[in-house]
């Protein structure tokens, strides 16, 4: 984990040609967002949570989903608490973008 003055961050993802994807948390407003260092020397890009959860399809956002899932306790932690009758697990999350109509 990445600790500066007003953020906290959590890498999820390191590109092949070198460009590094956090999710950070402001420590004074408490907002997470994503941030985004190029590989090369290109400025550091910060976007808001929800955009990049529409905005991004591939790789770095399953990485991001799975990251937020290992911060919520497993069924076990929970005392198998999650299951339901016959085995059945939960539907795994899937986001969808809905446009106003």
């Amino acid at each position: 984990m990445i600790e500066q003055a007003s953020r906290i961050a959590r890498e999820f993802h390191v590109g092949a040609d070198g460009d590094r994807w956090a999710l950070m948390r402001d420590v004074r407003t408490g907002q997470p967002y994503i941030s985004h260092r190029p590989g090369n020397d290109a400025p550091e890009v910060e976007l808001d949570l929800g955009s990049f959860l529409v905005l991004f399809t591939g790789e770095e956002r399953e990485k991001l989903l799975r990251l937020i899932a290992s911060l919520l306790p497993d069924a076990d932690a929970r005392g198998n608490a999650g299951e339901r009758p016959g085995g059945a697990r939960p539907l795994p999350f899937v986001s969808r973008w809905l446009p106003n109509r």
